[in-house]
């Protein structure tokens, strides 16, 4: 009989094998065609393991398509697993798709606000498993998500089998190549997930305790910044208002612009228990952050932004100001979690107009035909796309990762 094995990376074999023939002696096969080590070897045919024994045993028949998935390093069975799982709190068994060490990979998730905040815009039903800690009912729908995975993987081998079949068709082509780039995107998601996760979590940003003309406040260390600004309401907040020279009127330029309604030539400011003078540049609109320490203050003040240890050294002043954690950091300032900023998961039962997320009322209706065209639903694409922020290609990796 023959059988027709696809590997991750798109690779097609065709085998002819007798009905009889071992397993393990397939996977003797397919190692010398794909260079897969037998014991890193999962074959999966109709959504099941192919175990141990006769491919017929296990269901397989003529013209069957096999799907050849390589096990993740150090997954494997007994102590190996156990040691994956304790290494790698997300670490999953590559034969159902479950945990392999459910308290963990928990613990990990509600550790996290905002990969918690995306799940629920997107797996509701995840999120409660996860927010109530049961075990039970977070495996169950880890596994349904992994058959849908290699349900939708299946799907594309197929669709690509049929592309296939007129290699001259330019526009068949070109929608197999845009699936082979996808599919290279979607395996370095995974593979950053896998070996990087922290890159997916939010970054504070650099905040240092300091008194300005006796008032104190929080500083917003910014080295990108050209020069020492604040806004007018803060000026008069500061009682440094009288003392802005209108002669140095301008335009501030950066990410959009900003009037410069003038400049503070000498304000005290106190650092530590040292005194400074500091130049600042005078905002005429309300901004974020109350007082911007830019790169003039910096140099003229030989600062060293020290990450290693956390702090703001002032060299004239031989102070080291610590950088405050995300407990101190202004309101506005703070990682926008899943606490402070619910997300509204789509109701069970209302799947219409009302439901449908602020993905799609911003105009991006060109960006979930795409997405459709992978084939997934609307509204699966639809609460993607608001997942990831409006960034198609961030959607398309959460919808074919679950």
């Amino acid at each position: 009989m023959k059988l027709v094995v696809a590997t991750q990376d798109d690779q097609i074999v065709n085998v002819e094998v007798d009905p009889g023939t071992e397993v393990e002696n397939l996977k003797a096969i397919l190692q010398a065609e794909t260079d897969i080590p037998t014991d890193d070897q999962v074959l999966m045919a109709s959504g099941k393991i192919i175990q141990s024994g006769t491919l017929s045993g296990n269901g397989v028949g003529d013209n069957d398509v096999v799907m050849l998935m390589r096990k993740p390093p150090g997954a494997g069975a007994g102590a190996g697993a156990a040691v994956s799982g304790a290494s790698n709190p997300t670490a999953v068994d590559p034969s159902d798709g479950s945990a392999v060490n459910p308290v963990e990979y928990i613990r990990y998730l509600k550790g996290d606000p905002a990969q918690l905040a995306q799940i629920a815009r997107v797996l509701p039903e995840l999120h409660s498993a996860v927010m109530s800690e049961n075990q039970a009912e977070f495996q169950k729908i880890l596994r349904a998500l992994h058959q849908s995975k290699l349900k939708e993987e299946e799907r594309k081998k197929a669709e690509i089998d049929l592309l296939n079949a007129d290699p001259f068709d330019m526009e068949a082509q070109a929608k197999i190549q845009a699936m082979i780039d996808q599919s290279n995107v979607n395996e370095n998601y995974e593979q950053a997930m896998e070996n990087t996760p922290e890159a997916f979590g939010s970054v504070i940003m650099l905040y240092v305790d300091m008194e300005v003309n006796g008032h104190p406040l929080k500083a917003f260390v910014d080295s990108g910044a050209q020069m020492t600004i604040m806004s007018l309401g803060c000026a008069q907040r500061l009682g440094l208002e009288r003392l802005i020279d209108s002669r140095w009127q301008g335009v501030a330029k950066g990410v959009g612009t900003q009037k410069i309604i003038g400049r503070v030539h000498q304000a005290p400011i106190k650092v530590g228990n040292k005194h400074l003078a500091c130049a600042i540049t005078v905002l005429e609109k309300e901004q974020d952050m109350d007082f911007l320490l830019g790169l003039d203050m910096l140099k003229r003040h030989q600062c060293c932004i020290d990450l290693e240890k956390n702090e703001l050294r002032i060299g004239s002043a031989e102070v080291a100001l610590p950088f405050l954690g995300e407990a101190d950091l202004p309101a506005s300032a703070r990682p926008q979690n899943f606490e402070e900023q619910p997300a509204t998961p789509a109701p069970a039962a209302d799947s219409g107009a009302g439901a449908a997320p602020a993905a799609a009322a911003g105009g991006d209706d060109a960006k979930i035909a795409k997405l459709m065209e992978l084939g997934f639903a609307k509204e699966q694409c639809e609460q993607a796309l608001g997942a990831a922020g409006g960034n198609e290609e961030h959607a398309a990796a959460i919808l074919f990762g679950g």
